[in-house]
C-alpha cells in the first residue's frame, strides 16, 4: 500500500458508497469506518518511515552489516568526540546535518568530510512543516547550507522524526534526493543515560542494520564505545552507508 493507491482506493469506495447510502442499501456507518481506516492507514504511512508509503526509502541493509548514522549536529561540543571514537576504531558514518548548524560551525562540517564521512540533509531548522512551500524551504536551505560549506550537493535526506508528508515528498523529489531511514533507532536524543542508550541497542542489535544517533547527546560518545565493541563481538561487520545502500552520497 501507498499513498496513491490509498487514494484511488478510497475515491473509488466513495464513489461506490455514496449512491448505495442514498438509495438505502448502506448506512452511513459504513462511510465513517472507511473514513476512519483511512486515516489510520495515512498515520502509519507518515510516522513509520520504513513503511515507504510516500516513496523509496533506504532503512534496512544486509542481515549482519550494521551502518552508523546520526542526526541534528554538528555539535562543537559532542561531535569531535563522536568523530574520536569513529577514528578510533576506523568506522566510517553519515551525519545528517542541520543547515542551521552546518552555518555555525562549517569548520567541523569540513572535518567530518575530511575524515571520510558522508554529509546528508536533516532539512535547515528541523522545523515541522505543515505546507509545500514550507517544506521546499527546509529541504532547499538545507541543501544550499551544506553545499556552501562542502562543496557538494548531498543526495541523503533524512525527515525530522522520520515524519513524512506529501509536502515533504514533493520538495525531497524536487531536489533529487533519496530518503534515509533507520531500523533502529537508539532513543538517544530521548533517554539521556549511557548505560540506557547501550541496553536498548543491546537489546534489538542482531535484527537491526541501520543504527539512529545524535552527535547532540553528551552521553552518546561513550555509549557508541561500547555499541561499536558489542558489534565487533558479535561478529557484526560494520559498513559506511554508501556501501550498505548502493546509493552514492552526492550529486556529481
Amino acid at each position: 500500500m501507498n499513498y496513491q493507491r490509498l487514494n484511488i482506493l478510497a475515491i473509488g469506495f466513495v464513489l461506490i458508497l455514496v449512491p448505495a447510502i442514498a438509495l438505502g442499501f448502506v448506512t452511513w456507518k459504513v462511510l465513517i469506518i472507511l473514513f476512519l481506516a483511512y486515516s489510520v492507514t495515512l498515520g502509519w504511512g507518515v510516522f513509520d518511515i520504513g513503511s515507504q508509503f510516500f516513496m523509496p526509502t533506504f532503512w534496512r541493509g544486509k542481515k549482519g552489516e550494521v551502518s552508523f548514522t546520526f542526526d541534528d549536529g554538528p555539535d562543537p561540543e559532542v561531535t569531535p568526540k563522536v568523530l574520536d571514537v569513529l577514528r578510533e576504531a576506523n568506522v566510517k558514518a553519515a551525519f545528517f546535518v542541520i543547515g542551521r548548524n552546518a552555518e555555525k560551525h562549517p569548520k567541523l562540517l569540513k572535518q567530518i568530510m575530511d575524515e571520510g564521512h558522508v554529509v546528508g540533509n536533516h532539512t535547515y531548522n528541523h522545523a515541522y512543516v505543515f505546507s509545500k512551500a514550507a517544506a521546499e524551504k527546509q529541504v532547499t536551505e538545507g541543501q544550499d547550507a551544506i553545499e556552501k560549506v562542502i562543496g557538494k550537493r548531498t543526495r541523503y535526506f533524512r525527515p525530522p522524526f522520520g515524519v513524512m508528508t506529501p509536502e515533504i515528498t514533493s520538495a525531497i523529489r524536487k531536489e533529487k534526493c533519496t530518503v534515509i531511514g533507520w531500523d533502529l533507532r537508539s532513543q538517544d536524543g530521548r533517554i539521556r543515560t549511557k548505560e540506557a542508550t547501550i541496553n536498548r541497542v543491546k537489546a534489538h542489535l542482531r535484527k537491526s542494520t541501520v543504527l539512529l544517533f545524535h552527535d547532540t547527546n553528551p552521553t552518546t560518545p561513550d555509549a557508541l564505545r561500547e555499541i561499536i565493541h558489542l558489534c565487533k563481538q558479535n561478529g557484526m561487520k560494520i559498513v559506511s552507508l554508501p556501501e550498505q545502500s548502493g546509493i552514492e552520497p552526492y550529486h556529481q
